[in-house]
């Protein structure tokens, strides 16, 4: 068997390069995305392929009688490389297409008949992308009002604290409205001086709980505010004591509660972090570090999976900014926007 590797700026011209080298009988073993680049530096993404020819047997045949020929030879048409275990289920137009529905985020969905049909009617790819696009949008519902207190729960490291920074912000300075900030997460000396950091930036009053008490005497202090954010710790997230104890010291009747999610973990990361949570009265979600990753698409699996709305989505450090609201239009215009679909890239809207 011949094996060799194949790079390309797309994966149709990668394709074109197994197809020269290596013929029609090509099997593609692997595909991935990959940056390339001098130690990191002006790197810029291609796509990596390896594929792989079995070695021809020669086989003596027997000789025919000559026969004149009757008709001429029609030309013969030969289907590009194929994936291995996986055949081409849109038309070629579609690849792009074809690319989303074959990550794990979109493996439940089968739209490929529609998307065939509507391809084949209209001659459309614009009209395929939409297709795809209302879907996704479709399943973004917009989420509730915020209640006067904002909890956000998650693992150590998804980034809960600048984000409660960023609401923060967002709820003084876009709303007007009077903000107390209350951390329970005295695990981390960091993230404790991070708030206050940001706190004392926005002139913003904030409290440290070291116990129930304290929480109950800072609450009783923010008692005038119009919103009052609270950070929890995520150290221990997988004791089942950790979770229960929200149940028993906590009244959600006024508390928006949000599970925070960074974009950038796996696919198993984010179901086990669920898994932990969802017992809780869980009001939305948010996502976060979508600048750190090339696809956001785990979301749509996600809000599919949980069916909550999608409260926020950060997108870069900065305070107030990088804070995208979780509304149906934009999480589905940053999703394509992140898959490179020419009609929603930041260039072409």
């Amino acid at each position: 068997m011949q094996i060799k590797k194949f790079t390309a700026k797309t994966m149709s011209d990668a394709m074109a390069k197994v197809k020269q080298e290596l013929g029609d009988e090509a099997v593609i073993l692997n595909s991935r995305q990959v940056k390339s680049g001098w130690f990191g530096l002006f790197a810029s993404k291609q796509v990596e392929v390896i594929a792989a020819l079995e070695k021809e047997q020669i086989v003596t045949k027997p000789r025919q009688p000559v026969q004149a020929q009757t008709e001429p030879k029609r030309p013969v048409v030969t289907p590009p490389p194929r994936v291995v275990g996986t055949a081409p289920k849109l038309h070629a137009s579609l690849q792009h297409v074809e690319s989303l529905l074959s990550t794990e985020s979109f493996a439940d969905e089968s739209w490929e008949e529609t998307l065939n049909e509507l391809y084949y009617t209209t001659k459309s790819v614009e009209e395929a992308e939409r297709y795809v696009y209302e879907q996704v949008k479709s399943s973004f519902i917009e989420p509730p009002e915020a209640k006067r207190y904002v909890m956000v729960v998650g693992p150590t490291g998804v980034g809960k604290t600048t984000t409660l920074a960023k609401l923060a912000a967002h709820f003084k300075l876009k709303e007007g409205k009077t903000v107390g900030l209350i951390t329970t997460d005295t695990y981390r000396i960091a993230a404790i001086e991070q708030l206050k950091t940001y706190a004392e930036i926005m002139s913003i009053p904030v409290e440290v709980a070291y116990d129930f008490h304290d929480f109950k005497r800072a609450k009783q202090l923010f008692a005038r505010k119009d919103i009052v954010l609270i950070d929890t710790a995520g150290r221990n997230f997988r004791d089942p004591a950790y979770v229960e104890q929200f149940h028993e010291h906590h009244d959600f009747t006024e508390t928006s509660l949000s599970l925070v999610l960074s974009l950038t973990s796996k696919m198993k990361d984010m179901d086990m972090i669920y898994s932990q949570f969802e017992s809780l009265p869980l009001s939305s979600l948010i996502f976060t570090k979508a600048d750190e990753t090339s696809d956001i698409h785990a979301m749509y699996r996600m809000v599919k999976r949980s069916g909550l709305p999608v409260a926020w989505m950060t997108d870069g450090q900065e305070v107030p900014d990088d804070l995208i609201p979780g509304q149906a239009d934009l999480l589905t215009k940053r999703l394509f926007e992140k898959e490179g679909w020419a009609r929603w890239t930041k260039q072409g809207v």
